[in-house]
């Protein structure tokens, strides 16, 4: 969510027709030149290189499962910002609030609803995320002028969740951004170097360690591939420690001993645009997506995909990736040997994945954003 914020940001800052731009954050006003200041210092997506260790993590899930801590952490910074938001709204300012949960404001409001996997799979939230979402969510949608959906597939959820009327939801898909291309193995030598990986040489899954990625299903059809592909293809597994994930590390921990997964957890945003083009094929059999970007970002970088057919991520790949039913843990087995073994499928998907990432672009995300702030322009 902090990353499409960011990209909104950066086009909408340079569009002509947009006259200011301002934020706050408690009493302070944030515009201009300073946000532009801000977006500056803020680290790109994938390089936060710190991973917090075992105790750490205990501690910020306890933290987060303190009841009514979501609510009361947003009543705060609302109390903060009243008057503010107030100003802004006399002044006939726009209030786009890209985080599905709006403050209160008494203009025109744009809201943006990334997914509603709370509803769908509430078992992995943790529960105040879930009250929170519960509690805030009906009144954000039904007081937003205009609310912006990922895909058509989150489009839909709203309309059938929520009641929602479909005329005033747009679905606006994100970008992928133009770093994220094919790479020659020399260039990305030092990221393989550090894991101890070969170019080509592996099975690459980004994503945080949570139960909506499937994971576990993941590992289990890996599992299932013979010694020799194991062997010749570990599966590196990038991405924070996330909800409930404790059950999928006793599940990996023999195959990290043997090198078959090698959990990589943060990395650089450098290295990880690396992995990416050095993959042989990217694994995101996901069960719950409200667009599903690392799909999008592989086929950028030139991988064949192994993708799941549940909720957006079709829409996505658009049939340039392997798509299997999520749940049968024998379709990832068969999709994964396909892709590391058939010459011929590899390459038809590498073309197709590369021509529809081509299609997604953020400066198309800003561009169709910016026709809604127009229609709610005064």
């Amino acid at each position: 969510m902090g990353y499409y914020t960011q990209h909104l940001l950066e086009g909408v800052l340079d569009d002509p027709d947009v006259t200011d731009v301002a934020g706050w954050i408690g009493r302070t006003v944030v515009r201009g030149d300073d946000l532009r200041a801000m977006l500056g210092a803020q680290p790109q997506r994938g390089s936060r290189a710190v991973a917090r260790d075992g105790r750490a993590m205990q501690l910020l899930q306890k933290a987060r499962a303190l009841p009514g801590l979501y609510a009361a952490r947003t009543m705060a910074r609302g109390l903060a910002s009243h008057s503010i938001r107030n100003a802004f709204a006399r002044e006939g300012y726009v209030y786009h609030e890209t985080n599905s949960v709006a403050s209160r404001y008494r203009g025109r409001k744009v809201v943006t609803i990334h997914d509603l996997s709370h509803r769908r799979y509430p078992a992995f939230h943790p529960r105040s995320a879930v009250n929170f979402l519960e509690r805030g969510l009906p009144r954000s949608l039904k007081q937003a002028d205009i609310v912006i959906a990922d895909s058509f597939y989150t489009k839909k959820e709203i309309v059938d969740i929520y009641g929602i009327d479909a005329d005033k939801i747009v679905p606006i898909h994100l970008g992928v951004e133009p770093a994220f291309q094919p790479r020659s193995p020399e260039v990305c030598d030092p990221a393989l170097r550090a894991l101890g990986l070969k170019a080509k040489g592996f099975v690459l899954s980004v994503c945080t360690l949570q139960p909506r990625k499937n994971l576990r299903r993941l590992v289990e059809g890996f599992a299932r591939l013979t010694p020799d592909l194991r062997e010749a293809f570990p599966l590196v597994l990038v991405g924070a420690d996330g909800w409930d994930n404790s059950e999928l590390k006793r599940m990996i921990e023999p195959m990290v001993r043997a090198r078959e997964v090698i959990p990589a957890g943060y990395v650089s945003r450098a290295d990880l645009l690396q992995l990416y083009s050095s993959a042989a094929v990217f694994a995101y059999p996901s069960l719950y997506e409200g667009f599903g970007l690392p799909v999008a970002e592989a086929m950028a970088s030139g991988v064949p995909v192994l993708t799941s057919t549940a909720t957006s991520i079709p829409e996505v790949s658009a049939g340039a990736a392997w798509e299997v039913d999520p749940f049968s843990v024998e379709a990832i087995t068969d999709g994964l040997e396909r892709l590391l073994t058939d010459q011929s499928l590899r390459a038809q998907l590498i073309g197709k994945g590369l021509r529809r990432a081509a299609e997604l672009s953020w400066g198309e995300t800003v561009r169709k954003t910016c026709e809604v702030y127009r229609r709610l322009a005064p």
